[in-house]
């Protein structure tokens, strides 16, 4: 997978799916529509527009989550890429997914804000939109073979992700490393992130409500490993180990 740290440019741009016979703005009026997830390439970073009806982004790889309806909890995941002449090609077959036990609500990433059910903190859905991805985490000193190009944390004891708005002192849905020597807080038994179970051992994050975050929007959005083969989540994406490593690699 590639990724580019430097920021995103809007462009007008049609994505002509082979297996999804729709735009990315089409994607924005439909709550069949999960999310679609960019990972950003190493293209130029020339001028950018966009235009009303169409919107896509400067990115080489994409993965799209689709769900028969917004009160669904299962769905299926494509991944794609763009080749050599800019168009998107699908890698392989799409594999099932689970989403949030609550089903579907938009979301805060790089889509316009959408009419509808919108996400917020502690209602079990996932959030539907056009999002970036972000870093990956994990328990392992380094990322699956094959994986390459990815910012990668591994997680520790020192690690918390700040989802408590009144924890001011730092940003909130980010991730927080206590520096080494420093005492546990009051609040690190409630924030601090959890070790030794499988279904974390590999985290990427969904950039939902991430950049400019608001309380109110809810937190921690992650691909992860699945708990069981129908076990519905709080808000995350779920799949099998071997499926999430694809992903990553």
């Amino acid at each position: 997978m590639e990724y580019a740290l430097e920021p995103m440019r809007v462009i007008a741009v049609h994505l002509p799916f082979l297996v999804i016979p729709f735009s990315v703005a089409q994607m924005y009026r439909s709550m069949a529509v999960f999310f679609v997830t960019l990972i950003l390439g190493c293209l130029p970073t020339g001028a950018a527009t966009a235009d009303e009806t169409r919107l896509g982004l400067d990115a080489r790889q994409m993965i799209v989550c689709l769900a028969p309806d917004s009160s669904s909890s299962e769905g299926t995941l494509q991944l794609f890429h763009r080749d050599a002449s800019g168009h998107w090609q699908a890698d392989g077959k799409p594999w099932p997914v689970l989403f949030g036990k609550g089903g579907l609500a938009w979301g805060r990433g790089l889509n316009p804000a959408q009419p509808g059910p919108q996400k917020t903190g502690g209602d079990h859905k996932n959030p539907a939109g056009l999002f970036k991805i972000g870093f990956v985490m994990g328990y392992a000193p380094k990322l699956p073979d094959g994986a390459k190009d990815w910012p990668y944390h591994q997680v520790t004891d020192r690690d918390a992700w700040i989802d408590d708005p009144k924890l001011s002192q730092f940003p909130y849905n980010h991730l927080y490393t206590l520096p080494p020597g420093a005492p546990l807080p009051a609040w690190w038994e409630k924030e601090h992130m959890h070790l030794g179970d499988a279904a974390y051992q590999w985290l990427v994050l969904i950039e939902h409500n991430y950049d400019n975050p608001v309380p109110e929007a809810g937190n921690e959005i992650f691909f992860h490993v699945r708990r069981g083969e129908h076990y519905r989540t709080a808000g995350c994406t779920t799949m099998e180990l071997d499926h999430l490593e694809r992903l990553i690699q």
